[in-house]
């Protein structure tokens, strides 16, 4: 106990608690404030103590404080995990020194701040912190914090599924530092110095190849402007989804624009070429005003293709729906367009032979016809290599940042690719290269491409462009897929099941073939039974769906003949209605037309499973 009189006063009122404490644990003597901490009622009961038992919440605590600070002689606002007379656990702060006796034992006298409300409103505000954190990564949003030196004190958010940086990459550097080396297209630094001058300001810029929407505020600390807080949210697809948007209208008024002139324009052809072929026969060869005649018919005939082309790209021009083969399509083309290619261009055809889409047979020529003499100006007069392939997809009608047009359901889709490396389109020049009379030749027209996407979109397929400076250009056309009676490439996931549709019905095979690879599975296709035991003798087939009645080879005969050969072989007889009443077929499940792809789903997970359940 302090002996001088003031010393106690001061020692006894203190708000702080204090104490002296020998080293095995025990009190030599305490304050008022001490014991009200601690919520015992006389000095008496907390000098009976052991503060390593009675006091410290982890009895070694305390050993390992003193085995720390003991050598320095102080121990300066270390944090300790105490308990109360009831139980209740507190953090408390402790300051003091280590006072050595004569006898070579050692005291302690220490003052001690209950710090657990000031503890506990630190750790809400970090946890309030880690999921403010958690939210803003999800818009995905980030944030950053500068002082007025513009020097970078905190930063959070989705920096790095964003940037691709880690968030700490530049605290401690100036906005200085950061756009000396990645310059965003806005000057963040005049932007910054707005803000510490009391304005806030929202704009989007692009930075690190992504589209940026931010908001600079001031601040404010005790109502002075102390730095600049700012928020980003990551807008890239958004932009570009809007941008779509914008084209997308700004073609459809377009195509409603062209449509409606090329209709009138047609309307007034009809009268002047009647008219012109009126008078040619009238006007005997070689007489005055023959020639003029005959020009006037020529040039109406070039002004009717540029209709034509008009009311393609408008989507307004006849469509029929033929199977198509592609390659040997586009060998007939290349053959068309030998005499326009220069010498010095080389081009590669790899297109399997069994491929095949649906459509307007004519349009699709004029189509692959615009491409390739796009991609032969594309390579100018130093040349290059054109590669012209095409493969099977399947495409779940979801937009891709490369679409000109996207397929409007998904499917499976023949896709066309006419590739060049040539100098590459830049994006001002993407944007507009598909509108009519927009063009970058000095003897164009500007009506080619525009005629390729009217005839793409009429026929419910895609367009996409993919391409820019020094990377040439890739044009690649989906079309609606034909599948033909013989085995196809699988359009399906690596090591899928594969599954053989034997019917003789050009449309149920084709739209059955479909369902089954819009469930995952790779689909081969028969137009007959005796088509289909030759796929079954050539490759790995995991399951057949059979018509039952069908030409030369019935539906009953092909599996018994299934049976003979793969025994273990699932089929699913697919029934309308058994013409030549052969009885029931010994096949693992029977589906009744017209089915749903809901009850093939079921039938074929069943059967794949485990073809005992069936």
């Amino acid at each position: 106990m302090p002996t001088d009189e003031n010393l106690y006063r001061l020692f006894e009122r203190s708000p702080i608690g204090m104490y002296r404490s020998s080293e095995d644990g025990r009190f030599h003597f305490v304050n008022a404030a001490l014991v009200r901490m601690l919520g015992y009622d006389t000095v008496e009961e907390v000098l009976a103590l052991d503060l390593d038992r009675d006091i410290y919440v982890d009895e070694h605590e305390r050993p390992r404080l003193i085995a720390t600070y003991r050598s320095k002689g102080v121990i300066d606002g270390v944090r300790a995990h105490w308990r109360t007379r009831d139980g209740k656990r507190l953090v408390v702060q402790i300051s003091g020194h280590v006072v050595e006796s004569e006898a070579g034992g050692a005291t302690f006298d220490a003052s001690v701040v209950d710090v657990t409300a000031i503890e506990s409103q630190r750790e809400e505000l970090e946890r309030t912190a880690r999921t403010l954190d958690i939210v803003v990564k999800q818009v995905p949003a980030m944030y950053w914090l500068v002082d007025r030196d513009l020097r970078i004190l905190r930063t959070g958010g989705a920096i790095e599924e964003v940037l691709g940086y880690a968030p700490d990459r530049w605290i401690g550097h100036t906005l200085y530092d950061v756009n000396a080396v990645e310059p965003s297209s806005l000057d963040p630094i005049a932007v910054h110095q707005r803000a510490l001058a009391g304005e806030t300001i929202s704009y989007t810029s692009e930075y690190r190849d992504k589209r940026l929407s931010s908001t600079i505020a001031p601040y404010r600390r005790d109502g002075e402007i102390v730095g600049v807080i700012g928020t980003g949210i990551d807008v890239t697809a958004m932009y570009a989804l809007e941008r779509r948007m914008v084209d997308a209208q700004r073609a459809e008024s377009l195509g409603v624009l062209a449509g409606g002139l090329a209709h009138d324009f047609n309307n007034l052809l009809v009268a002047i070429l009647g008219n012109a072929d009126l008078g040619l026969r009238e006007t005997p060869a070689g007489a005055p005003g023959h020639a003029a005649l005959d020009n006037i018919r020529n040039a109406s005939l070039r002004a009717a293709e540029l209709t034509d082309q008009l009311l393609a790209y408008a989507g307004r021009g006849g469509v029929s729906s033929a199977r198509v083969s592609a390659r040997p399509l586009v060998d007939e083309l290349l053959r068309i367009s030998a005499a326009t290619l220069p010498a010095n261009v080389s081009i590669d055809v790899d297109i399997p032979d069994d491929l095949a889409m649906r459509g307007d047979a004519a349009q699709i020529r004029q189509v692959l016809l615009n491409l390739i003499a796009n991609a032969r100006d594309a390579l100018g007069p130093t040349g290059g290599a054109i590669a012209i392939s095409a493969r099977l997809c399947h495409h779940t009608g979801e937009p891709d940042v490369d679409d000109v047009h996207t397929v409007g359901s998904s499917g499976t889709f023949l896709l066309v690719e006419v590739a060049d490396n040539g100098p590459g389109i830049d994006r001002e020049t993407r944007r507009r290269i598909f509108e009519p009379f927009f063009t970058t030749k000095s003897t164009g027209h500007g009506l080619g491409l525009a005629a390729v996407l009217g005839i793409v979109r009429a026929h419910s397929g895609g367009l996409r462009l993919i391409s820019a400076p020094g990377e040439g250009a890739r044009f690649q056309v989906l079309w609606p897929a034909a599948t033909t009676p013989v085995a196809l490439p699988a359009v399906a996931p690596p090591n899928a099941l594969t599954v053989l549709v034997i019917d003789d019905e050009d449309l149920v095979r084709d739209v059955v073939a479909r369902m089954v690879e819009d469930l995952g599975y790779a689909a081969v296709t028969a137009a007959d039974g005796i088509a289909g035991l030759e796929v079954v003798q050539q490759r790995s087939v995991d399951a057949v769906l059979v018509d039952l009645t069908m030409p030369r080879m019935s539906g009953a005969e092909v599996v018994a003949a299934l049976r003979e050969r793969r025994p273990d072989l699932p089929i699913v007889l697919c029934t309308g209605y058994d013409r030549d009443r052969r009885g029931p077929v010994e096949a693992n499940a029977y589906l009744p037309k017209p089915f749903r792809i809901e009850a093939l789903e079921a039938t074929l997970a069943k059967l794949l499973r485990d073809p005992e359940e069936v």
